[in-house]
Order: structure tokens, then sequence, then C-alpha cells
């Protein structure tokens, strides 16, 4: 989707699909025949990049012990999308069936609408690997449930097992702004906090420090702990229910979850 290619047109004409390999086999299709205007869309993948895609949700599934749901259109783009789902069904088989067993997770396929009617009744607790555009719509659609897009936090997980953690949000610039004059400002920073502790907690677990691993855990119950009482930053004090919250500024928000940290650390 983000490689596509367009073409606006302005006259009647026939748009086709052509590729021409290197043996000169020769593949066409008609896509449309314009009687006037139109726009023309053409996207693209290769196996080498699906099943890249395929070894990395298996794996961060294996990793966090969830399981892993798939979807896609398959029903419509029989090809394109099938191949999706083809390539994941050949892998799973092949080298995760047994260590998802064995792990007690499952691999699950469905279409991308009954995917979207589960996710909606669902409680989490399982990861759902979407393709690039999808994914876009449905992560910014959940975390916006949750009241803040800084509320969404991003692991980046190549086919090899590497891990990158990132806030998935931009910059408020606006905020930013009234930084740069000296103003207070209330700008959530949750997922820059998970970010960082997601990554301690690897890390510890990679070189087996368990102190690390235990910050890591001890920082994002702080976090909760925080939250909980109803200490909240601008952005979500109006979404909170059950509770009385007080807005709090950035730096205010911040000590109030170093005060829980130390607190949790016997510090």
């Amino acid at each position: 989707m983000y490689r596509d290619v367009e073409i606006q047109t302005t006259e009647p004409g026939i748009a086709k699909l052509v590729f021409e390999g290197v043996s000169g086999q020769k593949i066409e299709e008609v896509i449309h025949e314009f009687a006037g205007p139109g726009v023309i869309e053409g996207m693209h993948n290769t196996d080498k990049s699906i099943a890249s895609f395929a070894h990395s949700c298996f794996k961060y599934a294996l990793d966090v012990k969830e399981n892993l749901w798939f979807a896609t259109k398959d029903t419509i783009s029989k090809k394109y999308d099938g191949r999706f789902k083809a390539i994941f069904e050949e892998i799973y088989e092949k080298e995760y069936k047994e260590k998802f067993e064995a792990a007690g997770i499952e691999y699950f396929y469905t279409l991308i609408d009954d995917a979207v009617a589960r996710v909606m009744r669902s409680e989490g607790g399982f990861i759902w690997a979407c393709k690039n555009y999808d994914g876009d719509v449905m992560s910014d659609m959940v975390s916006t449930a949750f009241g803040s897009l800084a509320m969404m936090t991003s692991v980046l997980v190549s086919p090899d097992g590497k891990y990158e953690y990132e806030a998935a949000h931009g910059t408020v610039t606006r905020h930013y702004y009234k930084y740069l004059k000296g103003e207070e400002t209330s700008t959530n920073p949750m997922a820059t906090i998970f970010a960082w502790s997601g990554a301690f907690r690897k890390r510890g677990e990679l070189d087996n420090l368990p102190e690390l691993v235990n910050y890591a855990n001890q920082l994002e119950q702080a976090c909760f702990d925080t939250l909980n009482e109803g200490l909240e930053t601008k952005d979500l004090v109006n979404l909170s229910e059950g509770i009385t919250p007080k807005g709090l500024t950035s730096l205010q928000f911040l000590q109030e979850i170093r005060k829980r940290l130390e607190a949790r650390l016997g510090a």
C-alpha cells in the first residue's frame, strides 16, 4: 500500500496489469475499460517480505506467550491477500506449530471483517497480525478507545528476533512550542515511558539481569498506580469514569510516577 503506483486518467481507455518475466513469460489482465476519467492504483509485495512478516509475528507471539490472530480479505483479493494467508499457513505448519502447541498458544486465521468484530468484543490478550494499512487504522482506533494515542506502545520485531521499542505517536507540536516558551504543558508521556521499560525488560531477559526486568515491571506498575488513583494528564481527565481525576502538568505527572516507583522499589 505504501509503495503503490497511481495513475489519474483524463480520458476513456483501457487499464491493464502486465507482468513480463525474465524468461519471456508475459501475463496480462484488463483492469478496467474506462468510459471517462478515473484513477488506477497498483500494489505489490514479495514472498520474501511476506515471509519475514510471518516470522516476526510468530516469534513475537512465542516470546510473549499469547495467541496469534491473522486476518486479510482473501475472499475478495483471492491472489494478493490469498498469498499472505498461504505463506503464513505454510510457515506455521513447517516451523511453528509444534512450538505453539508446546507453549499452549494457538495460531488463528479469519477474515478481517470477522477479526474486527471479535476484537470489539474481546478483552485483549492476543497478538493481532495485520497488513500495514489495516494495522495503521486499527491500532489508532484501539488506542483512541483508551483515550489517547499517547497510551499506545510500539514494538518493532525483525524476522531474526531483534527488538526495537518506540513511542508510536508523533510530537505534540503545540505543546512543544509552549515548552520552548517556558510555559507548562500536560503532555502524556506514557508511550515514551513504556518504550524505555520494554527495552529495559528485553535487555534484562537477554543478559539474564532479573534486577533490570524487575525495574521495568515496577516502572510500568507505578504508571498504572498513578492513573488508577486519578492522577492524569489532561488528555485523559475528561474520559475517566468512576473516579474524580486530577489534571496534572507533564512534570507533576512524572513526579507522581517517580514517587510510586520509589515506594515499590523500597527506595
